[in-house]
């Protein structure tokens, strides 16, 4: 058989760039690059937005350039992996509270099902199903510390232990299935600020929640991160987004968010403001704000973000509403 993927070594490789209007003129670094990244990820994942129908490169596009632009995008990836897994940690360690201080740290007691619903309509997740999948992670076969140390020198195993062994998805699922009562006070502890309707909370919480989770596991499966967008009735809704954090972040005409930032919030940049919108403090939120302005502080890097902002529509003053708004926490820092 003939297949249509064949391996290549790494000089036929270069050679197949090369006869695609790719500029290398250093074949030991196109070797480095290639054997780092690999060439799917450093030449697949940006074809879309580098090449032309005929798989041809755009003009003057060298490897070095698009090597650099692939540690770009990592750096905004570890970025974003950080900040979601300190969201992770702080929606587990909240809701790990209050089911605690609601129902008790005996496992039975604070997963019984009275204080969950049985099933979500129409999304089809059940109670019973969630609870199969954290026992499951409770076998002997399966259990990993910290559980597993409580498992073995405890007399039960509090919820603030069990969800470091679950995945962020059980746990929103589970966040998801409280009855009405809890969940409204879970809601109010990530969200202890605002003037939203509870309802709206609710649902934001869970949208923006999943957003996170979703870009931090593409993050972590090195899939393509600057094309994902949340779309559709998944989507981090908008109005909520400006209610809780508003200008100089999210930009509006007439009282409507601009298209452009709409556009912009169903990507990265919409997946950042909600990690913001959960660092509910000004100190996390000014920290957050450095950390991603050094990723573009240096001239090269502001070079680079110029295109990756077009990619994924980041939008391309971020760092001027970034500098606006952090004025605006040092002044509530300073109170």
């Amino acid at each position: 058989m003939k297949y249509d993927k064949p391996f290549l070594t790494y000089l036929e490789q270069i050679e197949l760039l090369k006869k695609r209007g790719m500029i290398i003129s250093n074949n030991d670094f196109a070797i480095h690059a290639l054997n780092t990244i690999s060439y799917y990820d450093l030449v697949n994942r940006y074809k879309i937005h580098f090449m032309d129908a005929n798989d041809q490169f755009r003009s003057n596009l060298s490897i070095e350039y698009l090597y650099l632009f692939s540690l770009f995008d990592h750096k905004v990836q570890a970025f974003i992996l950080k900040y979601s897994g300190m969201i992770e940690t702080l929606f587990k360690t909240r809701f790990a509270y209050i089911l605690s201080e609601e129902y008790g740290v005996d496992k039975n007691d604070y997963l019984n099902p009275i204080h969950y619903e049985t099933r979500l309509r129409p999304h089809g997740v059940t109670f019973k199903s969630t609870v199969e999948i954290i026992n499951h992670q409770l076998d002997p076969s399966q259990i990993k510390d910290p559980s597993k140390y409580y498992c073995q020198h405890h007399n039960h195993i509090p919820a603030w232990i069990l969800f470091k062994n679950i995945s962020m998805g059980n746990s929103i699922n589970l966040f998801r299935l409280l009855k009405p009562s809890i969940k409204r006070k879970v809601v109010d502890a990530l969200l202890p600020s605002s003037s939203l309707q509870y309802n709206q909370k609710s649902n934001y919480v869970t949208l923006s929640l999943n957003a996170i989770r979703e870009f931090r596991n593409f993050v972590a499966h090195n899939l393509n991160f600057t094309n994902l967008r949340i779309t559709g009735k998944r989507k981090i809704p908008p109005e909520i987004l400006w209610n809780l954090l508003r200008t100089p972040l999210i930009q509006r005409e007439k009282k409507k968010i601009t298209a452009s930032d709409k556009e912009a919030l169903q990507g990265i940049y919409g997946v950042m403001l909600a990690i913001l919108s959960f660092l509910d403090d000004a100190y996390l939120r000014s920290l957050f704000i450095e950390e991603f302005l050094v990723i573009i502080s240096n001239d090269r890097d502001e070079e680079l973000f110029d295109e990756y902002s077009q990619i994924t529509a980041i939008p391309a003053d971020i760092k001027n509403r970034f500098l606006k708004y952090y004025k605006i926490l040092q002044s509530f820092e300073g109170k």
